[in-house]
């Protein structure tokens, strides 16, 4: 099962709440967003899809699990107990960008229309704009490359991993400057406002030599190919299609393609976020892209210095973002005005962190990450 629910917790489970669904990028791996969850977790039942690294599905398998499982799961549903939809926002970042979009526009066809109720879109970075991007003009070259000696091809692909590719993920040193206030005690990024949210973080953190994985070479080859390069000509196929179906003098809405088209283009709210200095993709301007030529109901927020895999890190307080974009989804009122129309601005002296929600001068106590009071582990029945 590539759909991960183990990130839930009790509270979530006290009442019925809208699914909200994390895609990753294309490591697979869900550790981009990792300080948001426990936030997510306040409004919504979370769940994130998880990619090993030796999975080669194709595109189209990943899309069908997709749309399969919140299929089997909105069936299920207590809404749909009840007589209604089973309500989904769908999250998808870099790579789960492409996929998401593909994804919601499969939901708005006649076959999951009378069991899913997709209410939002969030994109973030999304890969959409990946032929015009660094990574596709550095990726390839290195996936394909072949060894100078056959004794030293790992060597020469991680050398260049690290020296090319790995580099375009990173931000200017925002997230080593924030490391060092959190180390110094000065300020947390600002959904980490409780102890049992620090203890959560510090668990992370200390996990992340064995969360972070190692991409062997014929794994870039094939999603660098077969994922990003064939999920971008999909988009562009439908954006095709899409400024043909706009540009028809014919008002009926066509075949059930044109139709899934016309409606997630034109009421499918969507939440674009960015970061100021992606390197990987060329975010900023795919935000303007996407919002002129694709979503008509859009709304796009641009991270101050973060990089491709530092915009749902520190600086982020993605939930408050959400209610306001999502005003349903703030059930108990919990919104702060903390983003306008500029985007708000970080706090320069804590590089986009927040002072310490107890204004103590030292942190939590790492030997308490794991007690009893901060961490207790979910088991399925």
């Amino acid at each position: 099962e590539r759909i991960n629910d183990d990130i839930r917790n009790n509270n979530q489970r006290q009442r019925q709440k809208p699914m909200l669904l994390y895609l990753p990028g294309f490591d697979g791996t869900i550790l981009a967003p990792f300080l948001q969850f426990p936030a997510l977790g306040q409004e919504f039942d979370v769940r994130a899809m998880k990619i090993e690294m030796d999975d080669r599905s194709s595109f189209e398998e990943l899309k069908e699990a997709v749309t399969d499982y919140l299929l089997r799961e909105c069936r299920g549903s207590d809404d749909q107990a009840n007589g209604g939809l089973g309500e989904v926002y769908l999250m998808g970042e870099s790579f789960g960008g492409i996929l998401a979009t593909e994804v919601a526009l499969e939901l708005n066809r006649q076959t999951y229309e009378n069991y899913v109720d997709l209410r939002g879109l969030i994109l973030v970075n999304p890969a959409t704009s990946y032929l015009r991007s660094s990574l596709y003009e550095l990726g390839p070259p290195i996936a394909t490359a072949r060894p100078l000696l056959p004794a030293l091809s790992d060597i020469q692909y991680i050398f260049s991993l690290v020296t090319q590719l790995v580099p375009l993920f990173l931000d200017q040193g925002r997230a080593i400057q924030q490391l060092l206030v959190i180390l110094s005690s000065k300020g947390l990024p600002s959904v980490v406002n409780d102890d049992q949210r620090e203890a959560y973080m510090g668990r992370v953190a200390f996990d992340l030599a064995n969360r972070l994985k190692f991409m062997p070479k014929d794994t870039l080859k094939w999603r660098l190919s077969e994922w990003l390069e064939w999920g971008n000509g999909v988009f562009e196929d439908r954006l095709q299609m899409l400024q043909s179906a706009r540009d028809s003098t014919n008002d009926a809405p066509g075949d059930a393609e044109t139709y899934a088209l016309l409606k997630v283009s034109q009421e499918l709210r969507t939440l674009i976020v960015v970061g100021e200095l992606d390197l990987t993709l060329p975010s900023l301007e795919e935000a303007d892209r996407l919002t002129s030529e694709v979503f008509r109901n859009a709304y796009v927020h641009v991270v101050p210095g973060a990089g491709h895999a530092s915009t749902c890190g520190g600086s982020l307080d993605l939930i408050q973002l959400i209610r306001q974009v999502f005003p349903e989804t703030n059930m108990y009122g919990n919104i702060e005005n903390k983003y306008d129309g500029n985007n708000g601005e970080p706090m320069e002296e804590l590089h986009g962190l927040e002072p310490r929600y107890d204004g103590a001068s030292i942190g939590l106590n790492p030997l308490l990450y794991w007690s009893k009071d901060y961490y207790r582990k979910w088991r399925r029945d």
